[in-house]
């Protein structure tokens, strides 16, 4: 049995007295009997059809995936390194320089991701505006280039989709009713709960009229939020203050902050990340009740099989650098040499494919840790800024962290599916993924 399980990519559960076989490859589980299992492995043909598509995918080597820079579908662009919050765990602080993005930069570096699309492309594009800074400290610059991107991608027969990431503490009637105009999908990044705003971020209440103000005039809203050690045992809280202040807004994330420093020992990461999986679990119930999604990336790697945490980054950053991390965004942060692969100058990109192609490949095949590892594809190595933040034995916590949630999320996936249609035979059942 464990040949077979190897060979197919596939992970085995408990689940009670039953077997899950979980193929994230595939994107699709089965709960059966391990007598099921049994009988399958030694030629009973009664759920050949169920079992066989455990391993009926697509195998990664073929999947789409980015080989150049021109391959992707996301441009990042980080307007400015300055920002009116001084929130304790930023991972952009340390990197600020007070840079402010030239347009002809921006405008060479959208030229280069929408015109350098092959013929017949039909894939969606996305830029989207983020820290760095605080993106609305550049409002000219933000909203000349939105109009110029649409209008070339429309020239162009592309569609592109614009997303934007603020602190919310900005916000004008032209802002309003460029958003709407242009359909801007609007991401604020927000602790909900008061005195967690006040101490992490500040301005809770000017934030939270303004989140108002976007919902009321019709804009998609999105909130982020950073757990914390301060905030970790409190998500159903939040939760619930999301539900009765802004009952309109159909998704939320809440993503555990990354940081060595707010941990003093690995043994604190570990008590974190336990809490912070049981807090998304039972978040996970209450907003499947009311139709919200509840996201973070670990849920997000968990949806589409990975060889790479991410697939990298087209990010161009307010020096006029593109990077493979929006999470580095100047020359002043440790890891740009490693992330730094190309410049805008001179109204032109210039790549170095050659640091491109060694960021890249950075993935589960080059670290050992990850040969053997149940969960490699629904966690791609893990994310490089983390990955190269992190010392090794919180790196091991973070393993961990990703092995455990995997699992809760594989339960509960099963017992979502059990309870809207119950199991009345005991015979094996597969589940899809939808999302």
């Amino acid at each position: 049995m464990t040949s077979w399980l190897t060979a197919n990519n596939i992970t085995p559960y408990t689940y009670g007295d039953r077997v899950i076989l979980h193929s994230p490859v595939g994107r699709c589980l089965l709960v059966a009997d391990e007598r099921h299992v049994m009988e399958y492995l030694h030629g009973d043909s009664r759920y050949r059809e169920l079992f066989d598509k455990l391993a009926d995918y697509v195998p990664l080597s073929r999947q789409r995936r980015v080989r150049e820079p021109k391959d992707y579908t996301l441009l990042t662009v980080l307007p400015n390194n300055t920002c009116n919050f001084h929130c304790g765990y930023c991972y952009a602080a340390s990197g600020r320089n007070g840079a402010v993005l030239d347009s002809d930069k921006l405008h060479a570096a959208i030229d280069f991701f929408i015109r350098f699309k092959p013929q017949g492309f039909s894939r969606p594009l996305t830029i989207s505006f983020m820290g760095g800074g605080e993106p609305l400290l550049s409002w000219a610059l933000v909203r000349e280039a939105v109009v110029y991107a649409q209008n070339l991608a429309a020239r162009s027969n592309l569609r592109l989709s614009v997303n934007l990431i603020t602190n919310g503490s900005i916000l004008t009637d032209e802002m309003l009713s460029f958003f709407l105009r242009h359909e801007v999908r609007v991401s604020v990044s927000f602790e909900l709960i008061p005195e967690v705003q006040n101490t992490q971020r500040g301005s809770h209440d000017l934030v939270a009229a303004h989140i108002r103000q976007l919902i009321d005039v019709g804009v998609p809203v999105q909130l982020n939020a950073t757990i914390t050690p301060l905030n970790v045992g409190r998500m159903d809280e939040m939760l619930h203050i999301a539900f009765r202040h802004f009952p309109e807004v159909s998704s939320l994330m809440f993503e555990p902050v990354t940081g060595q420093s707010l941990f003093p020992t690995p043994a604190d990461l570990r008590s974190f990340y336990d809490t912070y999986t049981e807090g998304f679990r039972k978040g996970l119930s209450l907003t499947a009740e009311r139709g919200v999604k509840l996201v973070s990336f670990a849920y997000l790697r968990t949806v589409f099989p990975l060889e790479r945490a991410c697939p990298g980054e087209f990010c161009l950053t307010a020096d006029g650098y593109i990077t493979g991390c929006y999470c580095v965004g100047s020359p002043s942060d440790a890891l740009f040499p490693l992330t730094c692969y190309g410049e805008v100058r001179e109204g032109n990109v210039y790549l170095n494919r050659q640091r491109f192609q060694q960021l890249i490949h950075q993935d589960v095949y080059s670290r050992q840790e990850c040969a053997n590892c149940e969960v490699r594809w629904n966690c791609g190595g893990g994310c490089f800024h983390q990955y190269r933040s992190y010392d090794l034995p919180y790196r091991e916590e973070v393993c961990r962290f990703t092995r455990k949630f995997v699992a809760m999320l594989v339960r509960y996936r099963v017992e979502r599916h059990l309870c809207k249609e119950p199991d009345t035979d005991g015979s094996p059942r597969l589940i899809a993924y939808d999302s």
